[in-house]
């Protein structure tokens, strides 16, 4: 900003000794439209009105009257007063790449050393913490992109288990793996706390990072991204800062050249777009994603400093979705990507979830247990498949009606939603059949799980249209990745041709 208002500032001195050129004006011009987009953002309103009518003064090309020059003089030195930069002011642009942080509780230093060794390989910052009670502490001021938890760094280890909670429960969620000793809590214990990976000690760094890695990129892969193209990196790191406590990541992009790189790289669920940039200009961009196959349902929002009716149609022919003035107001901002992210998000859900039971469908759900096997493989850790199967089913339409059939399939939906957790996929195949993918658990761990979600199961009672009282019988299976692989391979390509 300082820059900028050296720019007006310089026009001031042109105007006076009468040698302003069209290049400088056209500079000043410029410079009072990024003005007028930002300085609303750090509550400077009447910044803005004053940069914009810098800029209506600037804009063209005919020579400025005295009126307009005593005028230009007089708004530079308001700006300047209100702002109150001074000459000496550096000006430093932060990166706009958003640096990860890890949060390591254990009381090893070696293991400590290590990861921060592998974290900053990548970028990613490495805190280590050796009590639970400095870890709580400071995670009062800081959320990590993930958190190690050693349960053996306190002498009540079931302390370990509500942290385990809070993290998991922040907005956005906070991933989890835990690290514990032969005696500590259990796999079941630890993933009904929230906890999204699991290792058993001792264990090296390396097998740490891996899964770390793994769940961070499965992270990344679930939250929120924005890509928002605006020349003006000022504005970019604003617009950042307002939207990282809402659990949106945003990626900015400064120069559009770079636009189709960017958009391949990130996948964003919603595209900002700035309407005036040098050399290609919002709207094109626009134009270009609308003709796009690929991306023809990516959701696009404008920003602009301007509100003439010609702007407005002009972003709406082009494609866009809604737009915004700047400055940017944060709540607007929040409610506006809100509302076409809702409107997206129901649009896939009609194409991948099942309407009856709200769980994935079976496309859906194939894709999403292949991942999990891929990363199990990977990281060369347990996977379990269980299949649920209402036994009856056909029965039950036969002698009760497909209402009541329908009614068994949503109350089973519901059920299996409680029980299991969002790391773990849900589907339903259709004729009955509901699948559940767990990672990092053996057959003999799903004992506990199975039993709790099988009794609840067995104490449902379900009413048909003429009153009449039933019960639906439940068949369970369960394979385990690697040693049930064939039998695993197979489910799915009965599913597949179902």
């Amino acid at each position: 900003m300082a820059e900028r208002l050296a720019v007006l500032q310089t026009v001031v001195t042109a105007v006076q000794s009468n040698t302003l050129l069209q290049e400088l004006r056209q500079a000043a011009c410029q410079a009072a439209h990024k003005l007028a987009g930002v300085l609303g953002m750090f509550e400077k309103e009447t910044g803005t009105m004053i940069a914009r009518e810098l800029e209506e003064i600037l804009a063209g090309d005919s020579p400025l009257s005295p009126t307009q020059t005593a005028k230009v003089v007089s708004l530079v030195q308001e700006l300047n007063t209100l702002l109150d930069l001074g000459e000496s002011t550096a000006v430093e642009a932060s990166s706009s790449t958003e640096i990860a942080s890890l949060l390591l509780v254990d009381t090893d230093p070696e293991l400590s050393r290590e990861l921060q060794v592998l974290a900053q390989s990548v970028q990613i910052s490495c805190t280590q913490m050796k009590r639970l009670e400095s870890a709580h502490n400071w995670l009062r001021s800081h959320t990590p992109a993930l958190t190690i938890v050693s349960t053996d760094t306190t002498t009540s280890r079931e302390d370990s288990l509500p942290m385990l909670a809070d993290l998991t429960a922040r907005t956005p969620a906070v991933p989890v793996l835990v690290l514990a000793p032969t005696d500590g809590p259990d796999r079941v214990t630890v993933a009904r706390a929230g906890a999204q990976g699991f290792l058993s000690k001792p264990v090296t760094a390396a097998q740490v990072w891996e899964t770390a890695t793994q769940l961070l990129q499965r992270a990344r892969s679930q939250a929120i991204n924005v890509l928002v193209v605006d020349d003006d990196p000022i504005f970019l790191d604003a617009l950042r800062s307002l939207l990282k406590p809402w659990g949106i990541r945003m990626t900015g992009l400064s120069n559009p050249h770079h636009f189709w790189d960017m958009l391949q790289t990130i996948l964003p669920d919603l595209l900002i777009l700035d309407v005036e940039m040098p050399g290609i200009s919002g709207v094109d961009l626009c134009q270009a994603v609308r003709i796009d196959s690929t991306w023809q349902s990516l959701p696009i929002l404008f920003l602009t400093a301007h509100k003439d009716s010609q702007t407005v149609q002009q972003v709406f022919a082009a494609g866009a979705d809604d737009y915004i003035l700047k400055p940017v107001v944060g709540p607007e901002l929040l409610t506006r990507i809100s509302n076409r992210l809702e409107r997206n998000r129901l649009l896939q859900t009609l194409s991948t979830k099942d309407p009856l039971t709200g769980l994935a469908n079976q496309p859906q759900s194939s894709a999403d247990l292949e991942r999990l096997l891929q990363d199990a493989a990977h990281a060369q850790q347990p996977f379990c498949l269980v299949v649920l199967t209402v036994s009856e089913l056909r029965s039950i339409n036969i002698q009760y009606g497909h209402a009541a059939g329908n009614g068994v399939l949503q109350r089973w939906g519901q059920i299996f939603r409680t029980a299991f957790h969002s790391n773990e996929v849900l589907g339903y195949w259709g004729n009955g059949e509901f699948v559940v993918g767990l990672p990092g658990l053996r057959k003999a761990e799903m004992d506990d799980r199975l039993c709790d979600v099988l009794q609840t199961l067995r104490q449902q009672i379900f009413t048909a249209p003429d009153g009449e009282r039933f019960q639906a019988s439940c068949s369970a299976a369960v394979a385990e990745y690697p040693s049930d692989e064939t039998t695993i391979h197979k489910l799915y390509r009965i599913a597949n041709s179902s």
